[in-house]
């Protein structure tokens, strides 16, 4: 028996997870969601999220970041992750970004602007009703329109940080673009669990207007990479960080560093401190935003990693030349009272950040065994960034013990923050589309 990946063509995450299948060449059956598989996806899953990936077993799993590193530590070859243990650490920040923060330039893109919303709704109506299409047509795309524009506040991407990640994006395609003229992907001759993600979203954007014709004026290579990797091949081994940071040391200096690791550093810091507000700066712009908890739990994960690999002169070295260690290491403070970074369907009802989208999100945990999850922090990712257990990296950062709860989707898929950006099921299945639990790591987009 094979594997089966319930997904949708205006999935990031279900296009991450189908092309990291094709490289790794598991045998598996694509299930687009539509009007038909419907009752399929909710008799094998509990959340009404994509993607699903459905073992032989049938156990249905979402959250694709924990997925690839157990696949990964099971079928080991072709490898998706670097062996050197800085390569694997830099390929977990930029998955991270992706994730996090790459998502909301799609969700901002797709959903923000006319042109583009009419498209993605006609888009997702004709995708998911492949047989009997809705009769009033119109009033079903007005209605994906409708509820997906009511998420872009709680993406917080409908004002002045909608702003900051239009201008991080394009500066991204411009450094990528530089990157992947020089390496056939981002690490060196092979694709990485960073190009699986990256390449996730970015193929996404170029299904719209607006973020494509960025694309097409400055990102030649990013566009013939994209294609690439919807069925990737590995034509040599992973490079040296040294023959990489050219062009890989700016896509870090010049974006992760201005933009996203501010952003995420202060996120985290707000909910510890359990303050309601952040203020963040980009540059010369400081705004105010509210504390999201996926993104929180998702970036507290990278800096217990990056506490082992400080071992890691090269590491240290490149992280200090980008201005990144900053935000990797927990800045030292008086200890104060810490907010609990994971919340009961309760609270995210009451409060509603995690509440789940009413239509769908990105890749909710699928209740996934404890001992899965484990594996973020050793195998398959190399033990110089990562084998230090879960308890002595939250000490050594500084970070609270991670609570005996449910784990939490480490792609950040609550519906808040995480919402895919593409994956509008259309208002008549919503209605009966099954609520999703809040994830119990919240979104990594």
């Amino acid at each position: 028996m094979s594997y089966r990946l319930f997904g949708a063509e205006t999935s990031a995450y279900s296009t991450k997870m189908r092309s990291y299948l094709n490289y790794k060449a598991f045998a598996f059956d694509w299930v687009p969601r539509t009007q038909e598989s419907e009752s399929e996806l909710k008799r094998v899953s509990r959340f009404a999220t994509l993607p699903v990936l459905v073992a032989p077993s049938g156990f249905a799993v979402h959250d694709t970041t924990p997925l690839i590193e157990a696949l990964e530590a099971d079928s080991p070859e072709p490898s998706a992750t670097p062996a050197d243990p800085a390569l694997a650490f830099l390929a977990c920040v930029l998955e991270e970004y992706a994730d996090s923060w790459l998502a909301k330039a799609v969700f901002h893109y797709r959903w923000g602007r006319k042109k583009d919303q009419k498209i993605a709704a006609q888009r997702a109506i004709d995708e998911y009703f492949t047989q009997s299409p809705p009769e009033d047509r119109k009033a079903s795309e007005d209605l994906a329109i409708e509820t997906m524009t009511g998420q872009l506040k709680l993406m917080q991407v409908d004002g002045e940080l909608g702003d900051v990640v239009e201008k991080s994006f394009k500066k991204f395609v411009k450094l990528l673009d530089d990157h992947l003229r020089k390496h056939l992907f981002i690490f060196g001759e092979r694709p990485s669990v960073a190009d699986f993600a990256i390449a996730g979203q970015l193929i996404q954007m170029l299904k719209d207007p607006t973020p494509a014709k960025i694309i097409e004026k400055d990102g030649e290579f990013v566009a013939k990479w994209c294609e690439f990797m919807t069925a990737p091949t590995a034509s040599g081994p992973f490079a040296a960080l040294d023959d990489l940071k050219e062009t890989l040391a700016p896509i870090f200096a010049d974006d992760l560093a201005a933009f996203f690791l501010p952003w995420a550093a202060e996120n985290l810091e707000s909910l510890l401190a359990g303050a309601e507000t952040f203020p963040v700066t980009f540059g010369k712009e400081a705004i105010t935003l509210a504390p999201l908890r996926s993104a929180a739990r998702s970036f507290r994960e990278l800096r217990r990693k990056f506490v082992s690999g400080q071992t890691l002169d090269v590491l240290k070295a490149f992280t200090d030349a980008t201005g990144s260690t900053v935000y990797l290491l927990r800045p030292q403070r008086q200890e104060q009272p810490v907010a609990p970074l994971a919340a009961s369907a309760s609270e995210a009802s009451a409060g509603g950040e995690e509440a789940a989208s009413p239509i769908e999100t990105d890749d909710a945990e699928g209740g996934a065994p404890r001992r899965r999850r484990r594996r973020r922090g050793g195998r398959g990712r190399g033990e110089g960034a990562s084998g230090a257990s879960d308890a002595s990296e939250a000490s050594d950062a500084g970070e609270p013990a991670d609570e005996p709860a449910r784990e939490e989707s480490s792609d950040q898929t609550d519906a808040i923050e995480a919402a895919d950006a593409g994956d509008a099921v259309p208002a008549d299945a919503v209605e009966e589309a099954p609520a999703a639990e809040p994830s119990s790591d919240e979104e990594r987009s």
